[in-house]
């Protein structure tokens, strides 16, 4: 089980779909006027923040031969 779940988050597609889901949320909120609750705006600045700094930071590194998910295998 727990493998199945490292193995997921070390998976770029996760993160994408992670990042998709917070804009879902983003245009969502906008469209509900949620976005004037802090908790909201803050839960979805998050997810958005995370998911991107994850997809980024994976590529960069991956584009430099370097394997970003090393911490995470055992």
């Amino acid at each position: 089980m727990e493998m199945m779940i490292i193995k997921a988050i070390t998976d770029p597609i996760f993160w994408f779909a992670l990042l998709a889901i917070g804009v879902v949320l983003l245009f969502v909120g906008k469209k509900m006027d949620l976005l004037n609750s802090t908790a909201y705006a803050a839960v979805v600045s998050v997810v958005i923040a995370v998911a991107y700094f994850h997809l980024v930071d994976h590529y960069m590194m991956d584009m430099q031969g370097l394997d970003y998910w090393y911490l995470f295998r055992k």
